[in-house]
């Protein structure tokens, strides 16, 4: 069996390296592209293998999205509930913009639909480590 992914102008190949290796060829003889070797990184994953094993994580990813959004130096909390909260009068507020609020709101889609343990707490390290 042999597997191509295709996003934009990346393409990923997988399966049995005789037939890999006879794709490159003919993509090579039809397309002008470079082989770059082993995945590392894909659409927001990363990747490394190991004898065999494949594993895959989001770690930079997440890093991307705190510094994207101003959220770098921001602490971890267990909980997404703001304690002692005090009623705050919304013209205290600036708004935020609508194409950057969608834009977090898409990547964090994105995260959570393409991690599928990320709110587990015992999971959290192989996660965001």
């Amino acid at each position: 069996m042999l597997i191509l992914v295709l996003y934009v102008d990346d393409l990923f190949i997988t399966g049995a390296t005789s037939l890999i290796d006879g794709c490159k060829r003919d993509l090579a003889s039809e397309f002008d592209m470079k082989d770059i070797g082993l995945m590392h990184y894909f659409l927001g994953l990363e990747v490394w293998q190991e004898d065999g094993h494949i594993f895959l994580g989001q770690g930079k990813y997440i890093v991307d999205i705190l510094s994207r959004f101003y959220m770098g130096d921001c602490k971890p909390m267990t909980t997404a509930m703001i304690i002692n909260w005090k009623k705050l009068h919304a013209s205290d507020f600036r708004l935020m913009s609508p194409t950057l609020y969608r834009q977090l709101i898409g990547s964090l889609m994105y995260l959570v639909n393409t991690t599928r343990d990320l709110l587990c707490s015992e999971h959290s390290q192989s996660v965001y480590g």
